[in-house]
């Protein structure tokens, strides 16, 4: 089983064709991980903002959430923040999601054999889920960063949560061949991970964050293992792509 990390999408061309495992710690993965800690039965990704109105015309009993530039667009419910997430009880709702970087990418991957989301937040939930998943299928696995600007531009907090990942599956696994980017990016991970909190800050779009009044999102999507959710995304009998937690 071969296990790799694309930093930027598209980086590696074998991903489509196994497990894929798609990081946005700031803040797409976390916002999916915690919405379906707190409850949420689905959450639809979207690609684009448009795309999120146009799903909710067909699903209009789901909660509409998204960002434009960090912030709410107008008429919707709510953001993309996970930390507000983390406060509202979401039991058996629908939720459609839509971010600059994250859940585009789940979309773009949505016909491989298998996708996950990987956060800090779940790293290890979402290394046995893709492990298993590999096994059962005999895949490799590729953990992918969702990056920054349509996915052209390197982001430090998503390279950290991909590493987080591979690190957690290679303890759990050390008979796993890692790639040369697994293989650094797990060497960086562990130099940061005694104070991932202050690595995660450190970024660039942690500091946009900030300065947007953000801040409480960074804090809350540092943190490793506080959740045993892993998504999954499965495309029901109407076509729609919903993550839900993987059994």
């Amino acid at each position: 089983m071969r296990f790799d990390v694309s930093l930027l999408p598209g980086q590696s061309p074998r991903a489509s064709a196994g497990v894929c495992v798609v990081i946005d710690v700031l803040r797409a993965s976390s916002s999916i991980v915690t919405l379906l800690d707190r409850g949420a039965a689905t959450v639809v990704p979207a690609e684009s903002i448009e795309a999120a109105v146009a799903l909710h015309e067909r699903l209009p009993d789901h909660l509409l959430c998204g960002e434009r530039g960090g912030l709410p667009p107008a008429g919707f419910d709510y953001g993309n923040s996970p930390a507000e997430f983390s406060r509202l009880d979401l039991a058996g709702k629908g939720v459609i999601l839509a971010t600059s970087n994250g859940t585009r990418l789940l979309t773009t991957l949505a016909s491989a054999p298998a996708v996950l989301v990987g956060a800090l937040l779940n790293r290890s939930a979402a290394a046995r889920a893709a492990l298993r998943l590999a096994r059962n299928r005999r895949l490799d696995i590729t953990v992918c960063c969702s990056a920054a600007f349509s996915g052209s531009n390197f982001v430090l907090e998503d390279a950290l949560g991909a590493a987080a990942v591979v690190d957690a599956a290679y303890d759990a696994e050390p008979s796993i061949q890692l790639s040369d980017a697994a293989r650094f990016a797990r060497d960086a991970f562990r130099t940061a991970a005694s104070d991932i909190g202050a690595a995660v800050a450190s970024a660039y779009h942690a500091q946009e964050l900030t300065e947007a009044g953000l801040g409480a999102d960074i804090a809350y999507c540092a943190r490793l293992d506080i959740s045993s959710v892993a998504p999954i995304l499965e495309r029901g009998e109407d076509g729609v792509a919903r993550i839900v937690p993987f059994a």
